[in-house]
This record gives C-alpha cells, structure tokens and sequence, in this order.
C-alpha cells in the first residue's frame, strides 16, 4: 500500500512541476495561447441562396422568384459575384449577373454597393448592366452565416426591358 501511495504522491509532484505561467529566459511571464475571435469579414469564398421579385419598369406589378449566388472577397471590402435567378414572368425570366461589390463592415453589419453585368433570357437574350447596394449582417455564433437585403436597377439593351431586382437571402462561408 506504500507504495502504491509513494507512487501517486511522486506522479501529482511531477505533473504539478510543469503546472502555472512559463517564464521565458529574460524574466518576464509568457501569454499562454488564446485563440483569435473569428473575423466574419475575412477574405474567402461565400455560397448563398434567395428569394426575389423582379419588378419591370413597364408595369405596375412585380414577379417573384428566388436563386443562387457565388462569390469571393480578396479582402474584407472588396469582391466579386456571380448569380443566377429565374422569376415567374409571363415565361420564366432567367437572369444571369456578374458583380464587382465594395462592402464596409462595421461589427456584424456591413453596407455594400455593387455594379455589375449580366444577361437575361426570357424568349429573348438580352445583355444589360446593373447598379445597386444592399446591407449584410453575420451571425458569428452560427459559422458567420450571412443574411442580406439587397437591390439593383438592370439598364436592359432597350429602354422598355429597364427592370429592378430585390433581394432576400442567406450566405454560408466556406
């Protein structure tokens, strides 16, 4: 039983040498490591999904529809996007856009605008350019999961296809 009792007396004075604050050679104590809150805004590739409406400036009403979205930041402010929605026209509008965005993240909240090219394809394929913004918010309890609100006005190739897309999603960082 002595033995035994030497045996974990010996093994607690071991393993409570190695316990407390390391101090380096010049005397002053080392910060033990502690990881780094996740910055939301970091550069990356994000994945997203919509609901929209599409609202034609030559009616008085508006279409629903929804789709997806790529994109990629190189830093915080400043990225591309690339999305595809179809909306319930007379015959399925199909809209394909490219983007350059400019964002301004304050905390989890982040204000962009965005312009852009794209093509849409209704019966007809139509090229046309687009300007607009929208704000972003991330949840950094929930892997910085993205939900944002945006829109843009589309100059069509003829001024009588001029429309404006609104949107409504979620973005996930990968």
């Amino acid at each position: 039983m002595k033995s035994i009792s030497m045996i974990i007396l010996s093994a607690a004075l071991a393993v409570s040498a190695f316990a407390g604050t390391p101090v380096a050679n010049s005397g002053k104590a080392v910060q033990p490591y502690a990881p780094q809150e996740d910055n939301c805004w970091a550069p990356g590739f994000t994945m997203g999904a919509f609901a929209g409406g599409l609202f034609p400036s030559h009616r008085d009403s508006g279409v629903a529809g929804g789709g997806v979205l790529g994109e990629y930041f190189w830093t915080e402010n400043f990225g591309i996007q690339g999305s595809y929605g179809v909306y319930a026209t007379d015959s399925a509008h199909h809209q394909l856009d490219g983007s350059f965005i400019a964002r301004a993240p304050m905390g989890n909240i982040a204000p962009y605008i965005m312009a852009g090219g794209g093509v849409g394809m209704n019966g007809a394929n139509r090229g046309d350019f687009h300007v607009g913004g929208g704000i972003e918010t991330r949840i950094p309890s929930m892997n910085c999961m993205g939900l944002f609100l945006d829109g843009n006005y589309h100059f069509a190739s003829r001024n009588s296809n001029d429309f404006t897309l609104v949107r409504l999603g979620v973005k996930f960082r990968f």
